[in-house]
């Protein structure tokens, strides 16, 4: 089971035995770091993905992406938040990157040492509502866990003084009930966001785009070089952002590799089972005829 999941237990002698995995509504998925076809569930069930950036950084737009086509592809409902606002001089400039990366999405400044913000995030977490956090070491996805829950349960440590980088504090995945009702899942920071999605979670991560693209000349323009693109015209035009584009090809061909190399590994599964099987009848054919 994943953090997250729903489970039935037995009760022997004061123990917690799982007996079953309910059915999931989603999951969010990455690929397993260091691992080119292995799947890593990274939580279960999950309504909100917190997309957590640190202003004292400044936001990642590839990276909220990244996180966004993650969110997505577990149906779940992506939303930015941008921590350390207390440390940020231009605050307006900063909404404005992050929405580079998810101008569709709910984008909330807040601050673990002001307070700015913390009540709009737990107005989030209604009662039957489970988020998840998401982000790099350093941006304070322990500290904002804290604030939440209102007691220091999370350790948490300052970032690098030489490169502004975190240190790990949260090394385990862990559900915490909050005070309003809610599930919180606090993760250690992901330094590695690799892609376990189709590519239809792509998509709906730049939904202005697939808008664009029913207006180009033929139904399978990929956006690259074909005549008539309207997608390329728009983006010459200045009504689509180009960094937005070269991203969308960019993790399209990530998940279209992915898929692929899925494929392979599914054909290769089904050989085996094949020469499994002939090598089982051969034996059983030999074995009759020394009967």
């Amino acid at each position: 089971p994943a953090v997250g999941d729903w489970v039935v237990l037995d009760q022997c002698d004061g123990t917690n035995l799982i007996r079953a995995i309910l059915s999931r509504t989603g999951a969010l998925a990455r690929r397993k770091p260091g691992e080119a076809d292995l799947e890593q569930v990274v939580a279960a069930n999950v309504d909100l993905v917190l997309v957590v950036e640190s202003l004292e950084r400044g936001p990642n737009p590839r990276r909220i992406e990244r996180a966004t086509a993650l969110a997505w592809d577990g149906s779940a409902t992506p939303v930015v938040i941008l921590t350390k606002t207390d440390v940020c001089e231009d605050l307006e400039k900063a909404v404005a990157r992050a929405r580079e990366g998810a101008p569709f999405c709910d984008v909330m400044p807040v601050s673990s040492v002001s307070g700015e913000g913390l009540e709009d995030v737990a107005r989030l977490l209604a009662v039957g509502t489970t988020a998840v956090l998401l982000g790099p070491s350093g941006v304070g996805k322990s500290t904002l866990t804290n604030r939440l829950l209102g007691e220091e349960k999370f350790a948490v440590a300052k970032v690098r003084v030489g490169d502004g980088k975190g240190r790990h504090t949260t090394t385990a995945r862990e559900l915490v009930a909050l005070p309003g009702g809610g599930c919180l899942i606090d993760t250690p920071g992901i330094r590695e966001l690799g892609l376990w999605l189709d590519v239809g979670a792509v998509t709906s991560a730049f939904p202005e785009i697939e808008e664009v693209a029913v207006r180009c000349r033929f139904g399978d323009c990929r956006h690259e070089s074909e005549p008539g693109c309207a997608v390329r015209v728009e983006v010459e035009r200045g009504g689509l952002d180009a960094a937005r584009l070269a991203s969308f090809l960019r993790l399209r061909k990530e998940a279209e590799n992915l898929d692929m190399r899925r494929d392979a590994s599914q054909r290769h599964e089904i050989r085996a089972r094949e020469r499994s099987f002939g090598k089982m009848v051969r034996e059983a054919k030999k074995l009759k005829k020394t009967r």
